[in-house]
């Protein structure tokens, strides 16, 4: 083989400094050769810190051997680093290896000898090479520093300011290094760099300027900013509370697990953050969150955290122009927690051991305990993890002694030659004291060690309100994939697409938002035997074909604070007084990829408490997208009501950083909420009792339980939960309540109670609240957890009864006699499921499971209400719980009767057994018992486990979808299956509208969007229909409600000159304003002439929504009238106006409501051609008679309904334009004809602007009558108050004479995605003012008498006719005429 020398050159910038690299090779060629494999070697670098003095870099080089045999290779270290082997291969030709190189090196140039060796017995071969390394300084003057002008405070880091260097791109600094040895750290992959203060430095230097030096390569820059508080006063009055209010002085004992004892302080702060802070013997400190309040007053609390024993806290505060420091002694018992008292066993079941050979391999985890725990248990499962509370694994016993035990699948061949097995404490904060039980199982160590191949893989953008990614991998695995894991989520074999777990695509939806604030993001492949592979961003997979694991470049780019040109909002300054505040922001950037996925994370006070008890900064985030229209990224947010006056704090986040709104800089707009009232505190307890404590169970009706109020004094109370065990036998009952279930009061006091069903047949206890969950009207909450893994003391609904201690919480009952102690354990006396062949098949959606069994009923009884669930466990430890109901107490043959049904979600298990297990019996004499896998499969061995299997079939499944606004738009819908689909079918519920939408995208199998979902407030279903037919599950989208923060400006008509004789129909018919006559009702009209009249109400039309509106004449008993107003057509303008499209329509459904209201429902059918429809445009026009006068709103427009009016309301969903400058126009034709051609007969047609209610209008005259057409120059579009264009049309042909008037009307409607709405409203007048115009014989027309029909709000709708006959008499009652629309066949041009 040839080799020739190869020279690269491998520019590596780091932190500052410019590193070159130059490889020359000094040997002949021969056999072996480098190639270069460092992925970085275009991109500029900094050194890791900005004063070192040394430049790290890191090299990768490719190692080939052309000698498939060679035995092995080494390569020399270089003399600043030691080479590590990443990856190794043979192929049929060459052996392979990768080799990476990381050191450092001083400024200037470094060389090194790098040698290769490749042996083959007896032969060594050598290369030699000659690495050189260039370290250069860069320029520190061309950086900019900039710190913020004030000293930033967020209540849960600290004080803090933030250091933003320009000028890097997108390199970075690791740290910034100070004058004074310091170091300032960035913000994850940013380089926005942070340097926290001591807040105890304020308490003497409010009003303080402090200075920063940051040196950069030797150059000192100084940077200056002051105190959060300069200049800010401080309040001149507070008091605090202590809870309880005895605290000092006296010996407290937590109230439950950590709950420590509290203060709340108030005083009259015009700042939202005063210094306020509670110091823990001068060692921790501890900030204040605000709770409730206003501007001027404002209430704060916080806790005298993870103290015990005496310790003495200070209190730092302010007071007028000082500050105070308080001492407050605390003597603090930490609550009871017991230890577990017991032992842990192993035993094996089935296949190698002697207990019952003929079951499948299981172990048993046995724990004998003798002090039984009210908190869950930590199981640790080979390499699974999982947390369990009761009744989980408990199979007899009570308090003071019991047995846990739970049967695990046992590997028999496994990747070690053990299988470890843990059982402890579920409390791991740090804080309690930690208990665990290990061993483990004894496996055969597996000969086949082959571990899955990653195939080939491909990261795609999901389009959408989202942040989301495809991530697809085709993966080979000789054992079989067990699970599958991006970025540390297991997404198990649900992902699974096509093939097997042998040899399969797999689909995941990757959520970065999901993600830690790392920049590592990894993908691993687990088989069943543990084999794996794992790789990182830029990790080789394989050499031939040659395959890199690469993360999208927006994922892991350092992001710098310059790549935002702009950040605006729709609006800046809030009234959140009980309404959200629903805004936009705009972020326009040249410099962030569109594909970039960024999250709007608000951390204004309400926002956080959401966070905290979801336990996730990013629960409630908002998608940060781009607008391929605006060419910007846009969010739509909304921020919570009654929250902090002041600036709003919020963070955008990107896959690995952040930056916050501090950072951003002061030329980005704040957020300013000016009128609002703060309610950040959740309902609390402010009475609460037992009810008959001590007080002996007997046969009368003496009730058992609590009697409490909540009290929540803004927002009220809402709903809430507790949980109630009792102390002996684990019986545990949950109460759920809300504000109907009041005993009397309101949202901000209410009483209620809960009362514990107890029989005289029982036992002696205590029963304890556990756990209490209490939400107010805006999900602020309140939690009590008695073993609280992560207790926060602020939230406690019990605080006012912290002087009572725990012991309030208790509920004593006497049984006496007490039922005599009975631990019979029970024998299981059936147990069926109903899974055929004991086979399910988990890959579809509705996997269901139904459990019958029964047990011979205890001598004391069952305890009421205290049913057993049957728990399905996995190889991997992952449960689904089946809670029981009671089927039947069969007293004749002494048997309690159970069933339950239960969902196996898609992927459950697979592939591998499911186990079954039952526990949570328990009997009238405090003894509780269960069943494990091994004592079900002793008496059932065909019921006590099923195997699975996982089908891919052709029928689609929707999963999921984004959350999507009540403003409609963009809809990403999640499921499997999804490949083929043809359209999507949704059901407006508010509306009752079908639509049909064919989808904008689809996704491999497990997504689909759609982009033009309806405005609605209310929830859709949703359908997907594959091409050849298949329907998939019905789905419920509950969209989030939302307000569009724009106004658009509506155009007002020009002032009219006042006119009629008298002027404006004289003073008891209207008055002359600046804009012309305004009319007093029942007058209407611009000289206030024409009187509305009130007739029958029509009959309904069943056909169409034409109608005829029938009145008397007082002029002529044989003259009669017709009024035709239609919807001709809807037409498809280009830019130019020029009609491209026109449809018409004929066949409407007909649907009355109610007494006085229909509905008529059409559509626009669009095929591809071949006759296969491929979108509707849906019409829906609601018909609303009014006998009474009403005033309506619509469009945020006031209109009035005068009587016998008849108002239209329509909806139009999506058209499909056939191209984005085009526009519609709706044509409304307006006719009158006069039956009787004598000598007197003239028409006139007149069209203008009306005064009141800045509409257009259109004026036909005959005769003695009139037709009269109000258009209303807006509408809703796509949930926005648009301007509305009406134009008189000449480019059709009328059929106006002296008998006829007739005219056609354009509506200008612009280009719209979702939903049109509109709302024109019809009815009678009687006008007085003559008009002259085209006349039989010469003379005038006289408008005496007239009869004119108003239609008003006409703005956008399809063929919609409205017929109006004017009859003399009711004898003449034209019932035979009717409107004929007539519509062609309608196909997609």
């Amino acid at each position: 083989m040839k080799v020739t020398n190869l020279i690269f050159i491998l520019l590596i910038f780091l932190n500052g400094v410019i590193v070159n690299c130059q490889l020359v090779r000094d040997s002949a060629p021969n056999q072996l050769d480098i190639e270069n494999f460092s992925q970085q070697q275009s991109y500029s670098f900094y050194q890791d810190s900005s004063n070192s003095t040394v430049c790290s870099y890191s090299l990768r080089l490719i190692i080939k051997d052309s000698n498939s045999n060679t035995g092995s290779i080494s390569v020399s270290k270089l003399e600043t680093d030691t080479p590590k082997l990443l990856y190794s291969t043979k192929t049929s030709t060459s052996t392979i290896m990768v080799f990476e190189f990381d050191g450092m090196i001083p400024f200037g140039s470094t060389s090194s000898k790098l040698s290769v060796k490749s042996s083959f017995s007896p032969t060594t071969i050598q290369s030699d090479y000659n690495v050189t390394l260039t370290c250069s300084k860069i320029d520190a003057s061309t950086l900019t520093l900039k710190i913020n002008e004030v000293i930033n405070f967020d209540s849960r880091i600290g004080y803090y300011s933030t250091v933003r260097v320009s000028g890097m791109d997108y390199h970075q600094f690791g740290s910034l290094d100070t004058l004074n040895s310091e170091k300032l750290y960035s913000f994850g992959r940013t380089n926005i760099y942070a340097l926290y203060w001591n807040p105890l430095i304020f308490e003497n230097q409010r009003n303080s300027l402090f200075t920063i030096s940051i040196v950069i390569s030797g150059e000192t820059v100084n940077l200056t900013t002051k105190s959060f508080y300069f200049n800010v006063p401080y309040p001149t009055t507070q008091y605090y509370d202590l809870y309880p209010q005895n605290l000092i002085g006296t010996t407290f004992t937590e109230f439950g697990f950590h709950y420590s004892p509290l203060i709340s302080i108030s005083c009259d702060t015009v700042t939202t953050k005063p210094y306020q802070l509670l110091i823990l013997q001068g060692l921790k400190i501890f900030y204040t969150k605000p709770i409730s309040g206003k501007k001027g007053k404002m209430s704060f609390i916080t806790a005298f955290q993870n103290s015990y024993g005496f310790n003495n806290f200070s209190l730092i505060s302010p007071n007028s122009d000082s500050l105070l420091r308080t001492s407050l002694p605390i003597d603090i018992t930490e609550f009871t927690y017991r230890s577990y008292g017991g032992q842990l066993s192993l035993n094996l079941y089935g296949l190698g051991s002697s207990n019952i050979p003929s079951l499948i391999p299981l172990f048993e985890a046995l724990f004998i305990g003798t002090n039984n725990r009210l908190d869950g248990n930590q199981f640790i499962v080979g390499t699974d993890k999982f947390i369990a509370g009761w009744p989980f694994g408990y199979i007899s016993g009570n308090k003071t002694s019991y047995i846990h035990s739970v049967d695990f699948l046992r590997p028999i061949n496994y990747s070690t030659t053990f299988y470890p097995y843990s059982f402890g404490t579920a409390v791991l904060n740090g804080l309690s004291p930690y208990e665990s039980f290990s061993d483990s199982v004894s496996t055969n160590l597996i000969i086949e060690k082959t571990s899955p191949i990653l195939v080939s893989y491909s990261f795609k953008r999901l389009k959408g309100k989202n942040s989301n990614f495809l991530f697809t991998a085709n993966i080979v695995s000789k054992n079989g994939v067990k699970r599958i894991k991006l970025d540390d989520v297991d997404y198990g074999l649900k992902s699974l697409v096509s093939g097997s777990n042998k040899d399969g695509v797999y689909e995941i939806i990757y959520v970065p938002s999901e993600n830690s604030f790392s920049e590592i993001i990894s993908f691993s492949c687990y088989d069943i035997y543990e084999n794996y592979f794992q790789y990182y961003h830029n990790q080789i997979v394989s050499y031939e074909p040659f395959l890199i694991f690469k993360v999208p470049d927006y994922l892991v780019n350092v992001f710098s604070v310059d790549s935002f040109d702009n950040i605006t909002f729709a609006k800046n300054n809030l009234n959140l007084l009980n309404s959200g505040g629903y805004n936009t922001m705009y972020l326009n950037s040249s410099k962030i990829n569109p594909d970039t996925p960024l999250l709007l994370i608000l951390t204004d006070p309400i926002s956080s408490s959401y966070q905290s008890i979801e336990r996730s900064t990013l629960y409630r985030s908002f998608p940060i997208v781009y607008d391929s229209n605006l060419k910007i990224f846009t969010c739509d947010f909304i921020i919570p009501r009654n929250n902090l006056y002041g600036e709003v704090t919020y963070f955008i986040k990107f896959t690995n950083g952040l930056v916050t709104n501090y950072q951003l800089g002061p030329n980005v707009p704040k957020l300013i909420i000016d009128e609002t009232y703060l309610d950040n505190q959740g309902p609390i307890f402010s009475f609460f009792e037992p009810i008959n404590t001590g007080i002996e169970v007997g046969d009368g009706d003496v009730n058992y339980g609590y009697i409490f109020n909540i009290t929540d004094d803004f927002n009220g109370f809402s709903r809430g939960s507790i949980t109630v065990k009792g102390s002996i036998d684990n019986s545990e009952y949950v109460f759920d309540f809300s504000l109907s279930d009041a005993m009397y009061g309101n949202k901000l006091n209410s009483q209620y109670q809960i009362i514990i069903p107890l029989s005289k047949q029982c036992i002696s206890q205590v029963y304890i609240i556990t756990n209490v969950i209490l939400k107010d009207t805006n999900n602020i909450t309140s939690v009590f957890n008695l073993y609280s893994n992560y207790a926060d003391s602020t939230i406690n609904p019990f605080l006012k009864y912290y002087d009572v201690g725990i012991v309030s919480l208790y509920l004593n009952i006497i049984c006496n006699p007490p039922v005599v102690f009975d631990e019979d354990y029970q024998q299981l006396v059936s147990f069926t499921h109903s899974i055929t062949n004991s086979i399910a098949d988990v890959g579809k959606l509705n996997s269901s499971i139904t459990f019958d069994f029964s047990i011979d009923t205890p001598t004391t009884g069952i305890k009421d209400r205290q049913l057993p669930i049957v728990y399905i466990l996995s190889q991997k430890t992952d449960r689904v719980e089946c809670v029981s109901t009671l089927v039947l107490e069969d007293i004749a043959h002494g048997t309690t009767n159970y069933t339950c049904t239960t969902t196996l979600p898609i992927g459950f298990g697979y592939p591998g057994l499911l186990l079954f297990s039952i526990y949570g019996f328990i009997n009238n004499a405090g003894y509780f018992f269960g069943y494990t896998t091994s004592n079900i499969a002793k008496y059932f061995p065909s019921s006590y486990y099923i195997d699975t299997k996982f089908i891919i079939g052709d029928e689609p499944i929707i999963t999921s979808t984004d959350s999507i606004f009540s403003t409609g738009g963009d809809l990403l819908i999640y499921g499997r299956s999804l490949s083929n689909t043809k359209h999507v079918s949704i059901f407006y519920s508010e509306t009752g509208v079908q639509s049909t939408l064919i989808q904008d995208a689809i996704y491999g199998s497990s997504a689909v969007l759609i982009n033009s979902i309806a405005e609605t407030s209310k929830p859709f279903k949703i359908q997907i229909i594959t091409t050849s037919g298949l329907k998939s599950n019905e789905y419920w989208v509950n969209p989030i409600y939302f307000e569009s923060p724009t106004t658009p400006v509506i155009p007002t008509n020009p002032p009219q000159k006042c006119s009629g004789n008298p002027e404006c129909g004289g003073k008891s018919q209207g008055y002359c304003s600046p804009n012309g006559c305004i009319c007093y009702s029942p007058w209407i009209g611009t000289t206030c002439q024409s009187k509305v009249i009130v007739v029958p109400q029509p009959e309904v039309n069943p056909n169409e929504p034409s109608t005829n509106i029938i009145t008397n004449s007082t002029k002529s008993e044989t003259s009669s009238l017709v009024g035709v107003i239609s919807i001709v057509s809807l037409r498809e303008l280009d830019v130019n106006n020029k009609v491209i499209k026109t449809f018409k329509f004929d066949k409407w459904n007909q649907t009355n409501l109610e007494k006085n209201k229909n509905i008529y429902s059409t559509s626009i059918k669009f095929d591809d051609g071949n006759n296969n429809i491929i979108n509707n445009c849906f019409i829906n026009v609601e018909t609303q008679w009014y006998e009474e006068l009403t005033n309506i709103t619509f469009a945020n427009q006031l209109l009035v309904m005068n009587p016998s009016t008849l108002k239209y309301n329509i909806n139009i969903t999506a058209y499909p334009f056939q191209s984005k400058l085009n526009t519609l126009q709706l044509v409304i034709r307006a006719k009158l004809i006069q039956n009787d051609y004598d000598d007197d007969v003239c028409s006139n047609q007149e069209f203008g602007n009306t005064v009141a209610d800045n509409s257009d209008f259109i004026q036909l005259s005959v005769k003695d009558h009139s037709l009269y057409g109000r258009f209303v120059k807006r509408g809703i579009v796509d949930g926005r108050i648009l301007s509305i264009d009406n134009v008189k049309l000449e480019d059709l042909d009328d059929e106006s004479n002296y008998y006829t008037s007739d005219s056609f009307i354009g509506i200008a409607i612009p280009q719209y995605t979702n939903l049109i709405q509109l709302d024109p409203d019809f009815g009678l007048l009687v006008d007085i003012s003559p008009t002259d115009s085209m006349c039989k014989k010469g003379r005038s027309l006289s408008k005496g008498a007239m009869i004119g029909i108003i239609v008003g709000c006409v703005g956008f709708v399809i063929v919609v006719v409205i017929v109006v006959a004017l009859l003399v008499k009711y004898k003449y009652h034209l019932r035979n005429i009717k409107s004929v629309i007539k519509m062609g066949q309608i196909k997609k041009n």
